[in-house]
């Protein structure tokens, strides 16, 4: 699996639409420094530090749709499975560079928020946050990367992979919006009058379980909290959800009809 990692990561080199993402970020991020700077804003720097985190997922769903999309336009996939490459080879090593891609956007965002935001701001810039929260970060993005890698391998085309993409990812960004915003809603307000918006009983316990499980409301809890026991739960569920759904994709394509 080495040698498939070592070629994908050479594509990866090659590849333009990685290479835009990551200008996007780096522009993205020195622009957020600049507001901090023109603005004087100091009470949002963590906010801005993690934001990736929220809308990472949808250029990670259409790099994941095309890099993979590509592997089958060109006939790829059939060509490694030909010369006695696993499919979960091949799969895990998809999924390797495209968390990669993932982790180099993220990574590309802060250090260049962080280096702007120095040089703009100053040493005020850098937040005093738990360091549990940059592994969440990482291991979100591992997570995005792994569903899309999943949907991707499973649509055969690249237009396709990349439509399906995107739309899971819109809808992971508005259904984490409502969830987090749901779930953080008090019971009462401070006069004491009761909240309409609050979900209780058994409804409240489902809601707390996709607030948890999905990668985009956990991301907001990232960045709104600096707990280490909200750290650890994300990361655990980040996790879990990683190795389901890699496990869960590899399952599906090793019964896949490659053409």
């Amino acid at each position: 699996m080495g040698n498939l990692i070592s070629a994908g990561f050479m594509r990866l080199q090659k590849s333009r639409l990685f290479w835009f993402f990551i200008a996007a970020e780096a522009v993205w991020g020195a622009f957020l420094a600049w507001m901090l700077y023109y603005y004087g804003v100091k009470e949002n720097i963590v906010l801005y530090v993690f934001m990736p985190m929220f809308y990472l997922c949808v250029p990670e769903a259409v790099f994941c749709g095309f890099y993979i999309g590509t592997d089958y336009s060109d006939g790829a996939i059939r060509n490694k499975i030909a010369v006695g490459r696993t499919r979960a080879d091949i799969y895990l090593s998809n999924l390797a560079v495209c968390c990669s891609a993932g982790a180099a956007m993220l990574l590309t965002h802060i250090a260049v928020y962080f280096t702007a935001g120095f040089l703009l701001v100053g040493p005020a810039v850098f937040p005093q946050v738990n360091l549990l929260k940059y592994f969440c970060a990482l291991i979100n993005v591992a997570a995005y990367a792994s569903l899309f890698t999943m949907i991707s391998t499973l649509c055969a085309k690249k237009t396709d992979a990349s439509v399906a993409n995107i739309f899971v990812s819109l809808g992971l960004i508005v259904s984490g919006m409502y969830a987090f915003a749901f779930y953080k809603q008090p019971e009462f307000f401070a006069d004491g009058s009761l909240n309409p918006r609050y979900v209780g009983g058994a409804a409240r316990a489902v809601l707390g379980f996709f607030e948890s499980a999905l990668p985009t409301s956990s991301a907001l809890e990232i960045m709104s909290a600096n707990s280490y026991s909200v750290c650890l739960r994300v990361i655990f569920c980040s996790l879990a959800e990683s190795v389901i759904i890699a496990v869960i994709g590899m399952q599906a394509f090793r019964g896949k009809n490659i053409k």
